[in-house]
């Protein structure tokens, strides 16, 4: 089945309306809009719930969108400044009230070093940061707990240089973290050189074990750290829903694969070449969508994985939007007359951005129009947040404009099957989003570190 429905947008479609001139014309009405970050004019309607201003020279990391923690009660905005990564946490009335939850350097952190991730459990009352020690030689973890005083306490550390570093929580309790050791260079005579012949001088102790692969690091009473040993090497690892498997996503020193801990096994994925993984299904544990590489790796497009059966499903073309909506549905930012060809050939090609939501056991397709053109390379640069709790989808998309594209905060509901603007503005700086834990609001990040940094939550219509 295919239908589709265009946007509401007549607010901004009214305000480029000219009209004739006359002595008695009506004043000329305000643009459509209510509230402004620092690149984004928020859609007239739209109810702003904040704007917080961030420090002087903050600016957000892209893949690192804020964090709804302690039941939405405090955000956590992760990003950088004057040259070190830090997180704050905004709480209190209008999420006004800032605090420092993780940091590099100064009073606020556990401990100097340099954050190589952070994570917060699935309940969001605790944060895990792991930190490398100043030279490089020691990785720590850090857990805080947020309805706490104090910067944390280091659970466990591991010696040596590590070429990747990822962590995430498997539940409340319990931490996965992926390393892959450096390579140590071969030396004579450190390990097996000629033992002392000196009785008097004691024998030379062989360097610390290193640790390498999967750590489980238990964080509830006296704590543990349980290594799992795999055969193929660690890179940033994204977990299923239930953490049976997870998918290694590969990076320039190792290629994706797939772990089963149930099973103690770990493959290779069948692409060679890093991927990224948006989402898992939570009807199905090993049903994962990817975004990977066409056969001529010169663009990309989204897939729907099976692990068990190994099937693979392409969802879309030159996009980096899509999330499963219940059971094995997907819903996917694109446009359905895209191919691999068209977007290699004709970048700039312009096209209808449209919605895609499949329902596989049903045989149906339903395709979506979003009301705007885009293009294929425009396509590629878009994601998506999907909120299972309000059935709703959250996009940042772009359209053609000069002197630089102009970025789109669209929001599509599947319960009332209705699409807004929330937000738009020129493509400058970095804008990041994630959805509260129910569903009801929206928050943006949105700047770069000369312009400034805002953070704006908004509550969409329905």
């Amino acid at each position: 089945m295919s239908r589709s429905f265009l946007i509401v947008i007549l607010a901004l479609a009214a305000a480029g309306v000219a009209s004739c001139s006359t002595a008695n014309a009506p004043k000329t009405a305000p643009p459509p809009f209510l509230a402004r970050s620092t690149t984004l004019e928020v859609t007239n309607g739209i109810k702003v719930l904040t704007n917080v201003a961030m420090p002087n020279g903050f600016a957000p990391i892209p893949t690192r969108p804020p964090i709804w923690l302690q039941e939405s009660e405090e955000i956590g905005v992760v990003g950088t400044q004057a040259g070190h990564t830090i997180m704050y946490g905004l709480g209190g009335a209008g999420w006004r009230t800032g605090r420092i939850l993780a940091a590099e350097t100064g009073p606020a952190a556990a401990e100097k070093g340099t954050i190589v991730d952070l994570a917060a459990s699935p309940n969001g009352l605790t944060l895990a940061t792991a930190m490398v020690a100043p030279g490089g030689n020691r990785v720590d973890v850090i857990v805080r707990d947020l309805i706490a005083t104090g910067a944390g306490n280091v659970i466990a550390s591991f010696n040596g240089p590590y070429d990747s570093i990822s962590m995430s929580w498997l539940n409340n309790a319990t931490i996965a973290l992926a390393l892959r050791r450096h390579p140590e260079p071969l030396e004579s005579g450190v390990n097996g050189g000629a033992p002392n012949s000196n009785p008097d001088q004691p024998d030379v102790e062989p360097p610390p074990s290193r640790a390498d692969g999967l750590q489980l690091i238990v964080v509830t009473g006296a704590g543990s750290v349980a290594p799992l040993k795999f055969s193929c090497p660690m890179s940033a690892l994204s977990w299923s829903a239930h953490g049976v498997y997870a998918v290694g996503q590969g990076d320039a020193g190792a290629p994706p694969v797939i772990i089963d801990r149930r099973n103690s096994t770990c493959t290779k994925f069948h692409v060679p070449v890093p991927i990224h993984v948006l989402d898992w299904d939570q009807a199905d544990e090993g049903s994962f969508l990817y975004i990977g590489p066409d056969a001529s790796r010169r663009t990309i497009g989204v897939f729907k994985y099976n692990i068990a059966t190994g099937a693979e499903d392409l969802l879309g073309i030159s996009t980096g939007a899509a999330s499963f909506i219940g059971s094995t549905n997907t819903i996917t930012l694109g446009n359905q007359k895209l191919t691999f060809r068209m977007a290699i050939e004709h970048p700039e090609a312009p096209l209808l951005a449209q919605l895609a939501i499949s329902r596989p056991e049903q045989s149906e397709l339903d395709v979506k129009s979003l009301g705007f053109d885009t293009m294929p390379e425009m396509l590629a640069q878009s994601t998506m947040e999907y909120s299972r709790s309000a059935n709703e989808a959250a996009m940042q998309t772009y359209a053609p404009s000069l002197p630089v594209p102009w970025r789109k905060i669209v929001t599509y509901s599947l319960k009332y099957d209705s699409a807004f603007l929330l937000a738009q503005g020129p493509a400058r700086g970095t804008v990041t989003m994630s959805w509260s834990l129910r569903g009801r609001w929206l928050a943006l990040l949105d700047g770069d570190a000369t312009a400034g940094t805002v953070m704006t939550v908004l509550a969409p219509p329905r």
